[in-house]
C-alpha cells in the first residue's frame, strides 16, 4: 500500500464515501444534519490517524476507521431517531411561541377600523373566545412537550413513537384550528365588507397565514422523519 499516491488516496477515499451514503440516508433538520455528518467525518478522520500512527498503510487506516465505526444499517437508526427528536421539539417550540404572539397580535389588525365590533353576531365572538383560549391552552401543551423532549428525554421509552404522536397531533390540532380562523375571518368580511380590504387586517391574514403554514410544514416533517426513524 505504500505505492498508492495521494491522488488515488482521495479518488478511492472510504471515509468520503462512508460519510455521502450517511448523509444520503438520514432526513432531519439541516442544521443538526450537517453537525451529525461533520462530527462522524472527524471521528472517523481521528480514528484513521489514530490507526495511521500505529503503522498502517493510510488507505488500510481510512479502511478500518470507517469498518470499526459500524454499518450505516447499525448507525443510521440512533442518528435517525435524534434527528426526528429535534424535529418534534423544533415543531412544539415553534408551535409553543408562535400561538400566544398569533393571539397578542390580532387587535392590531381592528386597530383605528372605520368600524365598530359592537354589533358582532354571537357566532362570531364564540368563534373568537374559542380560538383565543385553545391557542393558549395548545401553546401551554405544547411548552410542555417541549420539556419532554428535554429534560424528560431520559424517562421516554420510545422517543420515535413519541415524535410520531407529536407530529400527528400538531398535524390534527394545526387543521381543525386553521378552519376555525378562516371561519372568524370570513364572518369578519361578511359582517363587515370593509375588512376586506383594510391593510392591518390583511397584513395580519398574511402573517397568520405564514405562522400557521410554516408549523404545518414542521408538524408533516416531524411525522416523516419519525416514520422514516422507524423503519431505519
Amino acid at each position: 500500500m505504500e505505492g498508492v499516491s495521494k491522488r488515488d488516496l482521495a479518488a478511492a477515499d472510504p471515509i468520503d464515501a462512508y460519510v455521502d451514503g450517511l448523509a444520503a440516508a438520514l432526513r432531519g433538520p439541516r442544521r443538526t444534519r450537517d453537525e451529525m455528518i461533520t462530527e462522524a467525518r472527524h471521528s472517523l478522520v481521528d480514528a484513521a490517524d489514530a490507526f495511521e500512527d500505529a503503522g498502517l498503510a493510510p488507505l488500510d487506516a481510512r479502511r478500518r476507521a470507517v469498518r470499526e465505526f459500524g454499518t450505516h444499517r447499525e448507525v443510521v437508526p440512533a442518528y435517525q431517531a435524534e434527528l426526528a427528536a429535534q424535529q418534534g421539539r423544533r415543531t412544539a417550540l415553534w408551535i409553543a411561541l408562535a400561538l400566544p404572539l398569533v393571539n397578542v397580535l390580532a387587535p392590531l389588525m381592528w386597530w383605528d377600523s372605520p368600524w365598530g365590533t359592537g354589533h358582532a353576531s354571537h357566532l362570531y365572538w364564540v368563534l373568537v373566545d374559542h380560538f383565543k383560549y385553545t391557542s393558549f391552552m395548545a401553546a401551554m401543551i405544547a411548552g410542555l412537550v417541549v420539556a419532554g423532549f428535554t429534560w424528560g428525554a431520559r424517562y421516554l421509552r420510545d422517543g420515535v413513537r413519541y415524535t410520531r404522536i407529536v407530529g400527528l397531533g400538531a398535524v390534527t390540532f394545526l387543521g381543525l384550528h386553521g378552519l376555525i380562523g378562516a371561519a372568524v375571518f370570513g364572518l369578519s368580511i361578511y359582517q363587515w365588507p370593509a375588512a376586506a380590504t383594510w391593510p392591518p387586517v390583511l397584513a395580519g391574514m398574511v402573517f397568520n397565514t405564514c405562522a400557521f403554514g410554516y408549523a404545518g410544514l414542521l408538524a408533516v416533517r416531524c411525522v416523516s422523519f419519525a416514520r422514516r426513524a422507524a423503519l431505519a
